[in-house]
């Protein structure tokens, strides 16, 4: 690449939300950042819930130029049992708000875009580069210039059928889980389905009954069955509203399909084709649900649980599948793999969000020239490894055998203690991320421990 202390011109293949977080860093870092989004110029949602963890409040800290509240705010993780009564497991302070509201936010401090979640764009920074962010781009191939010094890319125009080329000094993938830029470099390595499924929905606060929104309002909602599981807690509601009333009750059931079973599942109700990872809002086809409310009546679930889930009008469902890529650097260093591309975590610890943060962090200081390239990816990896070993620890926890979950906690101690003497030796912090939570069942106050918690 050219010199770090020349401005850059980078592409990055994806406009989700580790997309943009990275193309906000190195756009405040004044380099010229064009993301290329296959899909349409607003990413599909589900009103999924997103949990701000440590790397994503560094990085909103830092990048951050939009003034307004868009998170609520929870304070401990409590179990409700089958009568009703609750334990709470942890008091945890956790910042939550909807995939929507964050999404929003990013495009407005990438590219200034208006929305109903924020209708005015943040003042541009004198220091700042540039941020274009092209849709129905799709990404057909990418190899190394001819004179070795740049990257070039085919991209087709989805409008209009045109095959475009262009060249790039930095290129970023950030396509997903199903990665084009990862299969190029990496083609076996594909994401996996891990036996279970979500089932999701959320309805609106105000239709839910007082003693309902009353044990949700200040905690995350956990119920715990037999290799299975729900997960009830608040987020934003239309236009990242946070008014009481006005937001949104987030439903999740976890529950174990063979792949036998997911031919059904996965069906479209619409026109009958087979979804392969999720079936949107809307798709779901109405014996399937039928049946999923049947089992929820005779299960029983708790009646808060029985509650929501009977008032959700548009069901999604997602497939659970992880994947984690050995490599993120190619091309000496022209390109990365970043996010779900790298690595795809079950959904258990809501590290996400976080994973993506904690990247465009550190693509930032590599860019800078902060870090070397070996030492950069040596620090992906390993993150990749603790807490994506960590998401199958907790996964196993609630779904599978014990043996099963004995293993999976012994890799996940083994890549601690990695991480722990890999710090010591270069005398930085652990990468492992835990937060200081006050237990109900500790009388010496504060732990240290990272709770599971549920996208």
């Amino acid at each position: 690449m050219k010199s770090n202390t020349e401005p850059l011109d980078i592409v990055i293949v994806g406009g989700s939300l580790s997309g943009l977080m990275c193309g906000i860093a190195l756009k405040h870092a004044g380099h010229s950042v064009t993301i290329l989004e296959k899909h349409g110029n607003e990413r599909q949602s589900h009103m999924t819930g997103i949990c701000l963890g440590p790397d994503a409040q560094a990085f909103l800290a830092r990048h951050d130029t939009v003034d307004k509240v868009f998170h609520h705010r929870s304070y401990k993780v409590q179990a409700l049992n089958a009568d009703k009564t609750t334990k709470v497991f942890v008091k945890a302070r956790r910042d939550v708000t909807s995939w929507d509201t964050l999404y929003f936010r990013l495009r407005s401090c990438f590219d200034s875009y208006l929305s109903s979640y924020y209708p005015s764009p943040p003042d541009p920074r004198e220091i700042d580069g540039t941020g274009v962010y092209e849709y129905e781009k799709e990404v057909l191939g990418i190899e190394r210039t001819g004179d070795g010094g740049q990257m070039s890319l085919s991209i087709l125009n989805r409008k209009t059928d045109e095959l475009l080329h262009r060249k790039a000094d930095l290129i970023i993938g950030a396509d997903g889980p199903d990665s084009f830029i990862r299969a190029t470099y990496l083609p076996n390595v594909e994401r996996k389905y891990v036996g279970y499924i979500a089932w999701r929905g959320t309805v609106p606060e105000a239709e839910i009954g007082e003693e309902t929104r009353e044990l949700l309002k200040s905690s995350v909602t956990v119920h715990l069955m037999h290799r299975q599981h729900c997960i009830l807690y608040i987020i934003p509601g239309a236009d990242g509203a946070l008014e009481p009333g006005r937001r949104l009750i987030n439903f999740l059931w976890y529950t174990n399909e063979t792949p036998e079973a997911l031919e059904d599942i996965m069906r479209d109700g619409v026109d009958g084709h087979r979804h392969h990872n999720i079936v949107p809002a809307g798709r779901v086809h109405e014996d399937v649900w039928k049946a999923r409310l049947e089992h929820a009546k005779t299960a029983p679930l708790p009646g808060p649980l029985l509650e929501v889930i009977m008032k959700i009008r548009r069901p999604f469902i997602q497939v659970i599948t992880d994947v984690r890529a050995p490599r993120a650097a190619f091309e000496d260093g022209r390109v990365l793999l970043v996010g779900d591309s790298l690595s795809l975590y079950r959904p258990h610890t809501a590290f996400s969000s976080t994973q993506a943060a904690f990247h465009a962090l550190m693509v930032e200081d590599y860019v800078a020239g902060k870090i070397s390239l070996e030492k950069w990816e040596e620090k992906l990896l390993r993150y990749s490894d603790l807490h994506s070993s960590q998401s199958i620890l907790y996964g196993s926890f609630y779904q599978s055998p014990r043996v099963r979950v004995l293993l999976a906690g012994l890799r996940y101690l083994a890549y601690c203690c990695v991480d722990r003497l890999k710090s010591w030796w270069d005398g930085e912090k652990p990468l492992l991320r835990s937060t200081e939570y006050t237990s109900e069942a500790s009388p010496r106050g504060t732990i240290a421990v990272t709770v599971p918690f549920y996208r």
